[in-house]
């Protein structure tokens, strides 16, 4: 990933965000947490994370909207709070001190980074001490199997079950549909749901997305340390890619970030495990037709 000029998005690395303010569309909010619910005005106001860095030019763009806090539409909060209750915060098997996400595609399998597995990078097979929690805090589940995980894609699929304390079953989280097929557009919509530095789950939203030339897809919606394993979003809320890594260009026009295509994570579980594995038909049943 060298040639790429990329940093891996946990917090054992420099913590810095990674944006692009002429593409930016919506800033870092805080989804769960700092919320105000106006239903009078069919509004909600939700708080400005203070996450893009340190610096006059990180200031001036974190308070662009003039407040620590703005004002959404209440309809359009509530679809990113629906989508957010699929994404989970994650706790690496080899490293607490460091965070990251991952996303429930159904039947208690979820989608992350191998990094965020392993800091070190060194665990491709076993589960460890890997913990997800969901957004609102009331839920955690354990790794019950490393289905498969490639290091040099840099993406997961793995297995949950509950602590024996959890009321609450890891299949009976929602899910998120899967686009294996998406042609990226410059000019539409893309969002990140993810858990940037540890400080809970967070939406972001920025305008385009192209291929790299390798394969992989550059986005312009802001993350920071801790988005990794989280989901690209496309207008409907279908997930197109899942974050792995952020441009080390920080507060720029110069700016992007990448997400592994879902149509690469299919297509390379469906070489890997046989047709009948229940992660992969879990996987082919969140492909949206």
């Amino acid at each position: 990933m060298k040639t790429l000029g990329l940093l891996l998005a946990l917090m054992t690395l420099p913590a810095v965000a990674s944006v692009i303010p002429s593409k930016t569309e919506t800033p870092f909010f805080r989804i769960y947490s700092s919320v105000k619910i106006k239903a009078a005005q069919n509004v909600a106001r939700v708080s400005v994370s203070r996450l893009s860095g340190r610096g006059n030019n990180a200031e001036s763009w974190d308070f662009r909207t003039g407040s620590s806090t703005f004002e959404i539409p209440l309809p359009f909060y509530r679809d990113v709070r629906a989508t957010a209750d699929a994404v989970l915060k994650a706790t690496p098997g080899d490293d607490n001190n460091s965070f990251g996400t991952a996303f429930h595609i159904g039947q208690g399998y979820v989608l992350t980074n191998q990094h965020v597995l392993s800091t070190s990078r060194t665990n491709t097979t076993e589960c460890k001490n890997f913990v997800t929690k969901t957004g609102d805090g009331k839920d955690s589940f354990r790794c019950e199997q490393v289905v498969y995980c490639s290091r040099e894609a840099d993406f997961c699929l793995i297995k949950l079950k509950a602590w024996k304390k959890n009321k609450r079953q890891p299949h009976t989280l929602p899910t998120l549909a899967l686009h294996s097929s998406h042609e990226p557009d410059r000019e539409a919509l893309y969002a990140t749901i993810g858990n940037p530095m540890g400080e809970g789950l967070h939406y972001s939203r920025g305008r385009g997305i192209r291929r790299h030339r390798e394969g992989k897809f550059m986005f312009y919606a802001p993350v920071h340390s801790g988005n990794s394993g989280g989901p690209l979003l496309d207008e409907a809320g279908v997930a197109v890619g899942l974050v792995f890594a952020q441009g080390q260009y920080g507060i720029t026009e110069d700016g992007y970030n990448l997400a592994v295509p879902v149509d690469f994570i299919v297509s390379e579980l469906s070489r890997v495990l046989p047709s009948n594995h229940p992660g992969l038909l879990t996987v082919l049943d969140a492909v949206l037709n």
